[in-house]
């Protein structure tokens, strides 16, 4: 992967430490990048690097759905999946998986250094059966909920994937 991905990610990497959000400027000008090597390539990569993006951009999606990342790490999925291609998805998958979780564990480690602490399951249902009672509608997406930034935790997982395959 050239070194300009690599600058264009670290960006965004530290706009999702700082903002806690995802310029959709930066994901367009590595898909225009990208889009540039392959046609000046001679092979036919588009293909795997559209359904890369495709089923990464999926996977962000469900995750979505379930409330589990947010619309911005969806995108930058996505955008990773057509940065990467196809070749050795799974290892891709779980160099991601393992960075996001290496990086979930320290944010979690964190917090509890700074007073945050993790309610237990009875807790949480006897909050959803109090709200539903109440007919009370949740304020904010993340609520009570531990967050961290994702961007990070897929750079570091790039890398390791380019370092280790």
């Amino acid at each position: 992967m050239p070194i300009l991905f690599w600058i264009i990610l670290c960006i965004i990497s530290i706009y999702d430490l700082k903002e806690n959000r995802i310029p959709n400027k930066l994901l367009v000008i590595a898909i225009l990048l990208k889009s540039v090597v392959l046609a000046t390539s001679s092979s036919l990569n588009y293909i795997d690097s559209i359904l890369s993006g495709l089923v990464l951009f999926t996977l962000g999606f469900i995750f979505f759905i379930l409330r589990a990342m947010s619309p911005g790490d969806v995108k930058l999925l996505g955008t990773i999946g057509y940065l990467t291609g196809i070749t050795q998805f799974g290892s891709l998958l779980f160099y991601l998986t393992m960075a996001g979780g290496l990086v979930a564990v320290f944010c979690l480690f964190d917090a509890i250094s700074q007073g945050y602490k993790p309610k237990s399951l009875k807790q949480k249902a006897d909050e959803l059966a109090l709200t539903k009672e109440l007919g009370k509608i949740p304020h904010s997406r993340y609520e009570q909920k531990l967050v961290m930034p994702f961007a990070p935790s897929v750079v570091i997982g790039l890398a390791l994937f380019y370092y280790f395959n």
